[in-house]
C-alpha cells in the first residue's frame, strides 16, 4: 500500500504559469452573535503570481430569502491578504519555483430578522484560468460561495455553520497517497457529515464581480469528460471522504490542476438544517525526494524496560522518506535474521550484543543506511518463603530463598532491616533471624548476575504484645440500666468480655465495644480478655455502680382565655429514690417555680404561650419535660377602606382590623340593606348617597364573646357627569382636515379631547382641553376622537365621535388608443385634488425618456419628435407632492399600454 507523503506541499501553492486568472478557491461560514446578529466570514485564495484582478475591494455579498428575492446587500471591505509561507515537512522535496499564494478573510456583522425558510448568504467572483484539468472553459468559469442561515420553521433557528479545520495542500505528488484530516467543527455540537460535490459555478469573463450578485439557484461547473464529483482527478485516480470522520483520501496518479468540492451537512436531532460547501483546487506534480535511516536507540525505545528484560524486542523505526525497508539483526552465522517490516518484532537465539542494520528503499538510487549495537539478556526473577505471624515474646524467623528464572548462579543478598538481629546475609537459606519489636517488617531480598538483577520485597508480621485497658462510659451513673463500654486496649485482635452478673454464664461478649443491659441496678465487677494469638493475652477488671434510669412527665389543663384563667400540673417522675424535682413556670406565671411533683391554681398576668419545664435529678444527673400552656387575649374590633374615589358605581373594598387568637365570625350592615359574612367583603354602591356601616363579630372559643362597631363617616358616593360633543364636518378631505369640536356634557366643570391623528412619523396624537377646540387633521383615514369629562368631586365619564378624512389619491390608466377616435385618445393621470408640485415621465422599454410635464393636469398623446410611439408597454413614473405635508413627497411607477 502507497503510504502518506509527508513531504506534501500543505499550502495553497500554485506556479506561476499554472493560471492566467487568480481564483483558486474559498468558502463562507458563520457564526450567530445573539439578538437576530451574524458574522459572516469569506475566505478566499488567489494565485498572487499570475496576471489576474486583485482581490474585491468592497466584496459584494448577498442575502436572498427563500423565495430567492434580493433582502439585502451587503459591500465588505477588503481586509488585507496574507502570503502563505513555503513550508515543507521533508527537506528530501524540492519545491517548483515561482510560488506565489495568498488568502483574504472578508468579515462583516449584518441583522436577519428571523423568518420562515431562512437565508441564502452568497459571493460570486471569476475566473479560475485557462489551465485547470477536468472542467470545460475554466478560463470563464468562476466561482459561487454560498451558506445556508437557519429560520424560523426549523428545529435550529438559533445557529452557526460548521467551519472546516484545516486546508488541504494544493500541490500533490504524482502516484503517491495523501491521507487528510478534512474535517469540520461545528460551535453548537451539531452532527456532521461528509461529502465530494461538484461546486457552483459563477460569474464570467463578461461580468467578473457581480454585485450584487444573481440570486440563487447556481448553476454548477462544467466538468470535462471523464470527470466528476466523485472522480475529480480524472481515471486511475482515487479521491474519497469518509462521510463520518471527514477522513480525506487521494490517489493521485496523473499529473494536472483539478477543482475539488466538499460539503459538509449539519444535522440536529437527525433533521439536516443546513451545508457549506469548500470549493479548492489540487495540484498534481512529480516530486524529488530524500530520505533518511533513523532507528530509535534501545534505552529510548518505547519497549524497552531494561538490558535484561529477554531476547525478543521490537524496534522503533523513525526513518523519513522511505518506501521499503531492510532490517538485519546481527546474528553470526546465519541469514535468517532479517526483516522487511517498518517496525519489526524479533527473538533473539541467545544472550550477548547485537549491531543491528536498517536500510531504507534498499536498491533505490536513493537510499539509506543506520548500524546501532543492542544488548539482550534474560531476565532474572527470585522469590522467597519465611515464617510469618509469630508472637513477639521469643520469636524466631527463618528465610528460603528462590530463583525462579535466569542464572542459578546469581548472587542473593538480604536487607532485614535495622530491627532484625541480622540486618543483613548472603546465601540462598537465612535462619533464626530475631526481630526486636512487634509490627511489619519489610524483608528484601536481591539477586545479581552479570547486568541484570531482580529484588523481592515481602512483610514479615510480628505480632506485638498486646495490652487489656477499656474505659467506663461517660456519665454511667445516668445511662440506667444499658451501658456501652469503650475499649482502649492496644496489638489485640480478639476480645471477651464478662459483666460479673451473678448467677448466669450468659453476660458475655466477643464485640469489640459492646452494649450490655444489666437486669437491676447495683454494684459489678466487668472483666475483659485481650488477645492477638493464642498465648498472646492481656486482662483486666474494673467495678462501677447501675443506677434506674430517670424519666419526667407531666400534664396540664387545655388553653385558657386570659379572664380568670387558673392552671394545674400534675408530673409524674420515675428514678432513683434520692430524686427531686423542679418547676418552671416562667415569669409571668403565680407562682413561677414550685418544687412539688403536682402544683395547682398557677395564674398568668398576660396572655400568650409559655413554655412549662419539670427537671427530675440526681447526682449530676438529669432530665427534663417541657410543655407549652396558651392564654389567649380578649378580641378587639375594628375595619377601615382601602382608598379610593367614590364614584358611582363604586366598589368599596372593606378591611378588616379585628384581633382574635380564635376564629371570628363576622356579619356586615353596607347601610343600604346589602349585609356579607366575609372577613374583608366587597360592596359595590350603585346610587349616590352617604351610608353607615356596622360589623359585628363573635367567637366560640377561647374568650367567647360578641363585639359591634358602625361607622358614618366611610362611605359618601359622588354622582357621574354627562361626558357628549358634537364635531363639524364629519367627513371631509386631507386638503380641508380642520374639523370643529363642541362640548354638549352635562355636570363637567372640565373636558378632556384626544383627536385620534397618529401615523409613522405622528407617534402621540394631539389633545386639547378647551372646551370647543378646532382641530386640523394632519393625516387621512377614519379617526375616532375622545371627550372625557370630569365634575368637581373627579368623577369622569368618556365618549367619543367617528371623523373621515379622505386621503390626496391619483388615479391612472393602463392603456390608451390614441388612434385619433373621439375616445381614450391620451394618456393622464387624474385627482380631485391639487398637488403642491407634480412630475410626469414617460420612457420606452430601452429607458428612453419619451415625454414629461410638470402640469398636473397635461395629457400625453402618444406622440414623440411628433410621431405616435409604437404599439406596446410604456413605463411612467409620476412624483407628488400632496396638500398634506406630513405625507411627504410621492411616488407612482406602473406600465401602460399604448393600443391602435
Amino acid at each position: 500500500m502507497k503510504r502518506l507523503l509527508l513531504y506534501t506541499i500543505f499550502l495553497l501553492l500554485i506556479p506561476v504559469n499554472a493560471f492566467s486568472s487568480h481564483i483558486i478557491g474559498g468558502e463562507i461560514w458563520y457564526d450567530y452573535l445573539g439578538g437576530n446578529q451574524y458574522r459572516i466570514h469569506i475566505a478566499l485564495y488567489r494565485d498572487c503570481a499570475s496576471t489576474g484582478a486583485e482581490y474585491d475591494n468592497p466584496l459584494s455579498l448577498g442575502i436572498f430569502n427563500s423565495s430567492n428575492q434580493l433582502v439585502t446587500e451587503v459591500s465588505v471591505p477588503f481586509p488585507g491578504s496574507t502570503n502563505l509561507p513555503v513550508v515543507f515537512n521533508n527537506p528530501c522535496v524540492t519545491p517548483p519555483s515561482g510560488i506565489c499564494a495568498e488568502r483574504a478573510i472578508y468579515t462583516t456583522i449584518i441583522t436577519l430578522p428571523p423568518t420562515p425558510g431562512g437565508y441564502t448568504a452568497a459571493y460570486q467572483r471569476c475566473c479560475r484560468g485557462p489551465n485547470v484539468t477536468n472542467l470545460n472553459n475554466p478560463d470563464d468559469t468562476g466561482l459561487t460561495l454560498s451558506t445556508f442561515i437557519t429560520g424560523t420553521d426549523s428545529n435550529a433557528l438559533i445557529n452557526s455553520s460548521p467551519r472546516f479545520a484545516n486546508y488541504p495542500p494544493l500541490v500533490l505528488c504524482n502516484n503517491e497517497d495523501l491521507n487528510f484530516d478534512h474535517s469540520a467543527t461545528d460551535p453548537d455540537g451539531d452532527s456532521l457529515a461528509y461529502e465530494l460535490v461538484t461546486p457552483f459555478a459563477g460569474a464570467s469573463g463578461f461580468n467578473p464581480a457581480p454585485a450584487p450578485p444573481p440570486a440563487p439557484n447556481y448553476p454548477f461547473v462544467s466538468w470535462s469528460g471523464g470527470f466528476n464529483a466523485a472522480v475529480p482527478l480524472g481515471a486511475g485516480s482515487t479521491t474519497t471522504i469518509d462521510p463520518v470522520t471527514g477522513e480525506l483520501f487521494v490517489d493521485a496518479n496523473n499529473l494536472g490542476l483539478y477543482v475539488v468540492g466538499i460539503r459538509v451537512k449539519e444535522y440536529r436531532n437527525g433533521v439536516q438544517i443546513s451545508s457549506t460547501t469548500r470549493d479548492f483546487l489540487f495540484r498534481v506534480v512529480n516530486c524529488i525526494v530524500e530520505l533518511q535511516a533513523v532507528v530509535t536507540d534501545q534505552e529510548n525505545s518505547p519497549g524497552f524496560v531494561s538490558y535484561c528484560q529477554g531476547l525478543t524486542f521490537t524496534f522503533d523505526n523513525q526513518s523519513w522518506g522511505g518506501q521499503s525497508y531492510a532490517w538485519d539483526f546481527g546474528v553470526a552465522g546465519i541469514t535468517t535474521d532479517v526483516s522487511t517490516a517498518f517496525e519489526p518484532t524479533y527473538t533473539f537465539p541467545a544472550p550477548g550484543t547485537y549491531n543491528i542494520t536498517l536500510i531504507v528503499n534498499p536498491g533505490w538510487p536513493c537510499s539509506d543506511t543506520t548500524v546501532m549495537p543492542f544488548i539482550f539478556n534474560n531476565p532474572l526473577e527470585v522469590d522467597f518463603t519465611h515464617d510469618d505471624s509469630l508472637c513477639f515474646i521469643d520469636n524466631s524467623v527463618d528465610f528460603a530463598g528462590q530463583i525462579l528464572a535466569g542464572s542459578p548462579n546469581a548472587t542473593l543478598t538480604w536487607d532485614f532491616g535495622p530491627n532484625a538481629s541480622i540486618p543483613s546475609a548472603t546465601g540462598t537459606n537465612v535462619n533464626d533471624v530475631h526481630f526486636n519489636v512487634g509490627g511489619s517488617h519489610p524483608v528484601k531480598l536481591v539477586g545479581t548476575f552479570g547486568i541484570c538483577s531482580d529484588s523481592i520485597t515481602h512483610p514479615v508480621f510480628i505480632l506485638p504484645e498486646p495490652i487489656a485497658a477499656f474505659n467506663l462510659p461517660v456519665n454511667y451513673e445516668c445511662n440506667g440500666l444499658t451501658h456501652t463500654f469503650d475499649n482502649a486496649s492496644q496489638g489485640s485482635t480478639s476480645y471477651e468480655w464478662d459483666f460479673g452478673v451473678v448467677g448466669i454464664t450468659t453476660d458475655v461478649s466477643t464485640d469489640f465495644e459492646p452494649t450490655f443491659t444489666f437486669p437491676t441496678s447495683g454494684t459489678y465487677i466487668v472483666t475483659l480478655i485481650s488477645s492477638v494469638s493464642a498465648g498472646c493475652s492481656d486482662t483486666i477488671q474494673q467495678s462501677f455502680t447501675v443506677y434506674e434510669p430517670l424519666s419526667a412527665a407531666f400534664t396540664h389543663n387545655d388553653s385558657l382565655c386570659i379572664t380568670n384563667n387558673s392552671f394545674n400540673f400534675v408530673g409524674d417522675v420515675s428514678g432513683p429514690s434520692i430524686t427531686t424535682y423542679s418547676w418552671n413556670f416562667g415569669p409571668n406565671a403565680n407562682p413561677s417555680t414550685a418544687t412539688t411533683l403536682d402544683v395547682s391554681n398557677v395564674v398568668y398576668n398576660q396572655a400568650g404561650q409559655f413554655n412549662v419545664t419539670l427537671t427530675a435529678s440526681f447526682l449530676q444527673c438529669s432530665e427534663t419535660a417541657s410543655s407549652t400552656v396558651f392564654v389567649f387575649r380578649e378580641p378587639t374590633i375594628n375595619f377601615g377602606l382601602v382608598n379610593g374615589l367614590q364614584c358611582v358605581p363604586f366598589p368599596a373594598q372593606f378591611i378588616d382590623s379585628c384581633t382574635s387568637d380564635t376564629p371570628l365570625f363576622y356579619l356586615w350592615d353596607f347601610g343600604d340593606g346589602s349585609t356579607s359574612t366575609l372577613a374583608n367583603p366587597m360592596h359595590v354602591y350603585t346610587e349616590p348617597g352617604q351610608y353607615p356601616v356596622t360589623l359585628q363579630v363573635h367567637t366560640l372559643e377561647g374568650c367567647v364573646t360578641t363585639l359591634v362597631l358602625t361607622r358614618n363617616d366611610l362611605i359618601n358616593v359622588h354622582p357621574l357627569p354627562v361626558s357628549a360633543f358634537t364635531l363639524n364636518p364629519p367627513t371631509t378631505d386631507i386638503c380641508h382636515s380642520e374639523i370643529s369640536f363642541t362640548d354638549q356634557s352635562q355636570g363637567a366643570i372640565s373636558v378632556w379631547y384626544n383627536f385620534d391623528d397618529t401615523n409613522e412619523t405622528i407617534k402621540e396624537s394631539p389633545t386639547s382641553d378647551l372646551d370647543d377646540p378646532v382641530y386640523l387633521y394632519l393625516t387621512s383615514g377614519t379617526h375616532y376622537p375622545v371627550q372625557i369629562a370630569t365634575n368637581e368631586f373627579g368623577c369622569k365619564d368618556t365618549s367619543h365621535q367617528q371623523v373621515i378624512i379622505e386621503p390626496f389619491t391619483v388615479y391612472i390608466p393602463n392603456a390608451f388608443t390614441p388612434d385619433g377616435n373621439d375616445y381614450n385618445n391620451t394618456f393622464y393621470a387624474k385627482s380631485y385634488l391639487d398637488a403642491s408640485e407634480w412630475e410626469m415621465r414617460i420612457f420606452n422599454r430601452w429607458g428612453e425618456l419619451l415625454f414629461t410635464s410638470h402640469d398636473q393636469y397635461e395629457e400625453w398623446d402618444g406622440k414623440y419628435k411628433g410621431e405616435l410611439v409604437p404599439s406596446g408597454v410604456y413605463t411612467y413614473v409620476v412624483k407628488y407632492m400632496p396638500c398634506s405635508v406630513w405625507e411627504g413627497e410621492q411616488k407612482l411607477t406602473g406600465h401602460v399600454n399604448v393600443l391602435r
